[in-house]
């Protein structure tokens, strides 16, 4: 009796860890900025989101600010040594509308697609994102829920360190 009960507890827990799916990516990230300065301070403001993905050269960037403008940016001599690393279709950083004023950091292809040039179109009057592709609208102040179609959530990515150093990565 005691093996029975301890088999369909164990099957019972395999069953669950199996349905278990992690919000994070595993495409490779690593992206580190400081968050006190401009355009990367607007990521701070709730329902504000900065765009980032590689640029056209090595050892650039390119930024879209919460005002839709694009930047390049020139990567600092000292972090060549450890590239930056956009995930699949590069990221989608900010602060959601809610009160806890965590930053959030999305990948922006979509995951329904699951493909690096299916970005997805940000509204950033609503915090509504769209793809394209499959027309998926995603809620990027609800940890980026698919609200209409059917999807996954956006992958997310980790964010660690002080608001002067922030590292992205997984």
């Amino acid at each position: 009796m005691k093996r029975t009960i301890k088999i369909l507890f164990t099957t019972t827990l395999l069953l669950l860890a199996s349905c278990y799916e992690s919000p994070f990516s595993s495409y490779p990230v690593h992206f580190v900025f400081d968050s006190t300065i401009s355009p990367y301070n607007q990521a701070l403001t709730p329902g504000q989101y900065i765009c980032i993905r590689s640029g056209n050269n090595a050892g650039q960037y390119r930024l879209i600010d919460a005002t839709d403008k694009e930047h390049t940016i020139n990567i600092p001599q000292i972090q060549l040594y450890n590239p930056f690393l956009y995930g699949l279709g590069g990221l989608i950083i900010g602060t959601p509308n809610a009160c806890d004023n965590n930053l959030w950091a999305f990948d922006w292809a979509c995951p329904n697609c699951d493909r690096a040039r299916h970005r997805i179109e940000i509204d950033r009057v609503m915090g509504h994102a769209t793809c394209p592709n499959c027309g998926v609208k995603f809620d990027l102040n609800s940890g980026g829920i698919a609200i209409e179609g059917a999807s996954r959530p956006l992958w997310q990515y980790k964010i660690f360190g002080t608001p002067n150093s922030l590292v992205i990565q997984n």
